[in-house]
């Protein structure tokens, strides 16, 4: 019954709130900016003065319909208040970053110290509160290694984790619905072992992010009429990073986020290679771009909608979802 009402209440609060909220940005000028040019990479300015920032209207669904839900249906317990708090502090960060962007006139946001320390505080935040709940800090360690103790272990990790994952989401967002419909697959899955857990405070907070991503969808597939921006973007990662975490499958993720994680060793390895060689592996990267620019092959001469490039990472994420399953 939790799930339902969860998908009901992220969806239809979210479906009536972007659409606000693009309007009234549209009014107030928060709109993206003309995407630079490059040799390398296709040409994305027509979508310069698209409302952004849409992150703020369905992270705030999922914050606002959490804190009424759990209270009326007595859920206190502090695995969905550490996942709640990571989501929140990463979209402040991420709408810090977007606003810099916006108000300055520039692609670069935050720089990097203070957007890396604000990253880490939101990590320690959540662990401290785990640690006010009674939370059990054992770090699972993969292919059956055992396990790791402690919180001072825990944190360090949890700030790896955190820092990572959200970032990673970040670069997977740049193209209409590519992140939303990728972070959806991902939430289902974490519903589904929270549910296999008997979490039901992760149970209520996943299927409000389910229903709120899938509301977003609609108006951020493509052509999008709005965009997430870092609001959204950095949040969906943290909240992933905090389900693996505290539902102790922390593997999990490299499956269940396999999208984000081949996005970002594609760019890890396109700079390491222009730098010591000063050749590019692929056409561009996020690799989204190389499908977009040359298609499956990587020839300019074909390149893809971004249409073919979703629907090409959303079933290489949902396959790498049914194998994680698969094996466990």
């Amino acid at each position: 019954m939790i799930w339902l009402i969860g998908l009901a209440v992220g969806f239809g609060l979210t479906v009536i709130v972007t659409p606000a909220l693009r309007e009234w940005f549209k009014k107030i000028k928060v709109e993206q900016l003309v995407m630079r040019k490059q040799e390398h990479g296709p040409d994305h300015a027509a979508k310069a003065g698209t409302p952004t920032m849409g992150g703020a209207g369905f992270i705030a669904v999922v914050v606002v319909a959490y804190l009424i839900l759990a209270t009326i249906f007595n859920l206190h317990d502090a695995t969905g208040w550490a996942v709640l708090l990571a989501v929140l502090v990463y979209a402040i960060v991420g709408a810090f970053d977007d606003s810099i962007k916006i108000w300055n006139h520039r692609d670069e946001g935050f720089r990097f110290l203070p957007k890396l320390a604000a990253q880490i505080f939101a990590a320690i935040l959540a662990v401290l509160v785990l640690a006010l709940g009674h939370f059990d800090f054992v770090l699972n360690l993969p292919f059956n290694l055992g396990a790791l103790h402690g919180v001072a272990i825990y944190t360090i990790f949890t700030i790896f984790w955190l820092v990572g994952w959200s970032n990673a989401t970040n670069l997977t967002d740049g193209l209409d619905g590519l992140a939303s419909g990728t972070a959806v697959i991902a939430y289902i899955a974490y519903a589904v072992i929270a549910f296999q857990q008997g979490n039901n405070t992760l149970i209520l907070f996943n299927t409000l992010m389910i229903g709120a991503l899938l509301a977003f969808l609609i108006f951020n597939r493509y052509p999008a009429s709005i965009f997430m921006g870092d609001t959204g973007s950095l949040a969906l990662g943290a909240g992933l990073a905090m389900n693996s975490l505290v539902l102790h499958v922390e593997w999990s993720l490299l499956l269940i986020g396999f999208v984000f994680m081949i996005e970002t060793l594609t760019v890890m390895i396109q700079i390491g290679s222009f730098r010591l060689t000063g050749r590019r592996v692929f056409l561009m990267t996020p690799i989204h771009h190389s499908f977009e620019k040359g298609g499956l092959f990587g020839n300019p001469a074909h390149p893809w909608s971004e249409w073919k490039v979703d629907s090409l990472f959303w079933t290489v994420g949902l396959l790498a979802t049914i194998i994680f399953f698969s094996l466990h």
